[in-house]
């Protein structure tokens, strides 16, 4: 039951009591005003109680559908987390909002440190042109390959070779050294 309908039920009911106070006042015959009165109040305790129930089972799904989306996020974070490539979400002007294990290794510094923070800075070569293709990519909403030159923190620059998908959401990269697929390809 929604919420509207039970305040409905429960304006409808204090009316009806309102209806039997004046009823009270002018009225003789007592005992049969306080039969139909007190009919009226078991009548609108029954109704609460029904609403009451119907808000608790509402409540209880909720509650279990909240426990389901908790375990489903758990559960993608594992998975993205788990992934053994550089896997790194960020909005379309390069601010990282997601980042798994192996990116932060890649980058040389903490999950939780890179979140936030803009990837461009981690472009130690051409960031105008490396800015101009995400956006780009991002504006097309399509996917892309892009090389370019990442340094990590306190580590030498290395080539990586970035697969980066584009969605309303942003940009999903996959991030691999650019050195590692030359000795793939031998």
């Amino acid at each position: 039951m929604a919420i509207d309908v039970l305040e409905l039920q429960l304006v409808s009911a204090l009316q009806r009591f309102a209806t039997l106070q004046r009823r009270a006042a002018s009225d003789r015959d007592h005992a049969k005003l306080l039969d139909r009165s007190l009919q009226e109040l078991e009548s609108a305790l029954e109704e609460v109680r029904v609403a009451q129930e119907q808000l608790v089972e509402g409540r209880q799904r909720l509650e279990s559908a909240q426990a389901e989306l908790i375990r489903e996020r758990e559960r993608y974070w594992q998975l993205f987390d788990e992934m053994p490539q550089p896997y790194v979400v960020t909005e379309p002007n390069s601010i990282i909002t997601e980042v798994n294990r192996a990116g932060a290794q890649l980058f040389n510094v903490s999950q939780r440190f890179l979140v936030g923070k803009a990837m461009s800075v981690f472009v130690c070569e051409d960031r105008t042109r490396f800015l101009a293709e995400i956006s780009r990519l991002s504006t097309d909403g399509r996917s892309g390959e892009l090389t370019f030159k990442l340094r990590p923190r306190e580590r030498a620059p290395l080539g990586v070779i970035a697969t980066v998908g584009a969605d309303t959401n942003g940009l999903r990269w996959v991030l691999r050294p650019a050195d590692a697929t030359a000795h793939q390809s031998h």
